[in-house]
């Protein structure tokens, strides 16, 4: 049994390190196509479906330094946002920005948005291209239950993130030759347009029906008066598009916070099953892998750590629950935290964190019943090792008393021999009892037991 749990925590750890060995590897080695001075040009897609996180800074960062070194001629991004956290904006618009190659930028499929941080992105790219069906806008700092930053933090606090939202989009507006003033307007009070009307203003260059026709489109367009290293020379380009490491999408994996509070409450629960039975192993190694994974998203996306501590209290609780005589209120308080953690996982009050209501929140379906099941689970586990631990202590041959065996040989006065207990015991019984009877214990003297047939 020890040499399997050793096997089991290597087998962890080696899949672990291959994780992370996959990871660091870039996606999609160059191939023969690699050869920039060989066949048509080569536009590198990258698709930003769902939430601005860390994770989505590190893809598109990591994505415009291979269409670099592999001599991409252009970076094209699909784009279907409903916003995203403000400081990861900035890092990809930098990246952007800094960019050695031109991007384009094409708000798709239809039916898309691009909400809040996606207006920024967009304007920051050297081709806006938005789906006729799709539209943009409502970029509005707000914390993340909706309420305007004022509300929380105080109207300095809303006025300063405001006017640093407004310069920032301004800035980019300007430098790519779009329509600032409407910019300004988006942040300040939050209009929203369709594609149609935010070609009319200037906001996107034109509209396309798929990113092959955004592409095609593209060839010889850049901003005005740009560099002539940021006009996209993309004529029958080939898309190649630019698929992300293991690392990358366990990033966007974790940068769901429902995903992170499931992990908390299936790393406690491991843990507690873990003191509940100890040497399982297995519901130990589960629930710290499951918080390690826990603690690795809260880098990615803003988490109230008041209420980690509370999901922590709330296993704790529970587990007490089974060690002291509370009366099941250990237990009650412990299912009391678990659903108030999970409630407030997400941090909706620091001004550091500004994104659109509802890009980042955590489902009702997961805020409310599976930390209730959870507490039940666990409770019940409690309940059934305090049971146990109240039942009377059976140790020695008082053990065996009513306990039912076989006889081995022909039992009587004279002796014999049982199996009992998993055990071979000498045997007697004041009555005769064939080999292969079923025996029952009623005494024990020393090493031998006194039976008679059971039925």
């Amino acid at each position: 049994m020890r040499n399997r749990h050793v096997v089991l925590a290597s087998a962890g750890v080696a899949l672990a390190v291959a994780f992370a060995a996959r990871g660091a590897a870039p996606s999609g080695a160059p191939g023969p196509e690699a050869d920039a001075g060989a066949g048509p040009p080569r536009v590198l897609r990258l698709d930003l479906d769902g939430p601005i996180t860390g994770g989505t800074v590190e893809y598109v960062e990591a994505g415009l330094e291979r269409a670099k070194l592999e001599g991409f001629s252009a970076v094209a991004l699909t784009l279907d946002t409903p916003g995203g956290l403000l400081d990861a904006t900035r890092d990809i618009v930098k990246a952007m920005l800094a960019s050695d190659v031109p991007t384009l930028v094409w708000v798709g499929p239809a039916g898309a948005h691009a909400g809040s941080a996606g207006v920024f992105i967009t304007m920051a790219a050297d081709v806006a291209v938005m789906h006729p069906t799709s539209n943009i806008g409502a970029a509005h700092p707000v914390t993340g239950d909706g309420r305007d930053v004022e509300a929380e933090a105080g109207k300095d606090m809303a006025k300063k993130v405001e006017n640093d939202a407004v310069a920032f989009v301004r800035s980019i507006a300007e430098a790519k030759g779009r329509n600032a003033d409407w910019a300004e307007k988006a942040v300040r009070e939050s209009v929203a347009v369709t594609a149609t009307e935010a070609v009319k203003l200037g906001v996107v260059d034109y509209t396309a029906v798929d990113l092959a026709a955004a592409v095609a489109r593209a060839d010889g367009r850049g901003p005005p008066k740009a560099d002539p290293a940021r006009v996209l020379r993309v004529k029958d380009a080939v898309l190649v598009p630019y698929e992300k490491t293991i690392r990358q999408q366990l990033l966007s994996f974790l940068s769901s916070p429902g995903v992170l509070a499931i992990l908390m409450l299936v790393g406690t629960l491991g843990i507690a099953i873990e003191f509940y039975n100890p040497g399982v192993v297995l519901p130990g190694v589960v629930g710290a892998f499951a918080l390690l994974l826990a603690f690795l998203g809260m880098r990615i996306i803003p988490v109230n750590f008041g209420a980690v501590l509370l999901i922590i209290a709330g296993a704790a609780l529970l587990v007490a629950e089974a060690f002291i005589v509370t009366h099941g209120l250990a237990g009650v308080g412990g299912a009391v935290c678990l659903v108030l953690g999970t409630l407030f996982f997400v941090d909706r009050s620091s001004p550091d964190y500004q994104f659109d209501p509802g890009a980042l929140s955590i489902s009702p379906w997961i805020v409310w019943p599976t930390p209730i099941v959870l507490a039940l689970l666990l409770g019940f586990m409690a309940w059934r090792v305090a049971s146990g631990r109240r039942l009377p202590l059976q140790l020695g041959g008082s053990a065996l008393v009513g306990a039912t065996g076989e006889a081995l040989t022909e039992l009587g006065p004279d002796g014999g021999e049982a199996f009992v207990h998993g055990e071979y015991w000498r045997a007697r019984s004041e009555l005769p009892i064939p080999k292969g009877a079923r025996v029952r214990v009623t005494s024990v003297a020393g090493l031998t037991v006194t039976v008679v047939a059971d039925g």
